[in-house]
């Protein structure tokens, strides 16, 4: 038994293995009110494709040159009037940011205008007007996590 074959023949089974795994989404949604909340959501997942957030900013945090940095996005639907027309998104590359989750939960569906966002998360990066005439609105978010950068080094 010729044992470097076995061992590449069975490092290839592992990796298309690891391949066909199916994508988990662990997209959902964070009440926090009796009408209000946000979406968590995973770019490219079932969930974020049906509420049309095809192809948010996103960036990937994974640099070995620049670990602990990262960019989330969070996203906004206006309707015509410039109030938030839908409960607001949120592209997280690890682990959700406390502090753009405690943002997140003070908007309110209906209620809150463009100009509240952007006093809370700053000018937009993509701004996509919409069929109906309201207003796309795409924020990237930095992100900086100390341990990450602390275990790369």
């Amino acid at each position: 038994m010729n044992i470097p074959r076995t061992l590449c023949l069975a490092s290839l089974v592992v990796a298309f293995a690891a391949c066909a795994a199916p994508f988990r989404d662990d997209s959902h949604y964070v009440p926090t009110g009796p009408k209000n909340g946000y979406y968590i959501l995973q770019k490219g997942g079932p969930l974020a494709l049906r509420l049309g957030y095809h192809y948010p900013p996103t960036s990937d945090s994974g640099s070995v040159m620049h670990a602990g940095y990262g960019v989330d996005v969070v996203a906004f639907r206006f309707n015509r009037a410039g109030v938030l027309a839908a409960s607001p998104a949120y592209f997280s590359q690890l682990d959700p940011d406390q502090d753009i989750t405690r943002r997140l939960a003070i908007l309110r569906k209906g209620v809150t205008t463009w100009p509240e966002v952007r006093s809370l998360f700053g000018r937009p990066n993509w701004r996509i007007k919409q069929p109906n005439g309201g207003l796309l609105v795409y924020h990237e978010v930095s992100i900086y996590n100390p341990l990450e950068q602390d275990l790369s080094h």
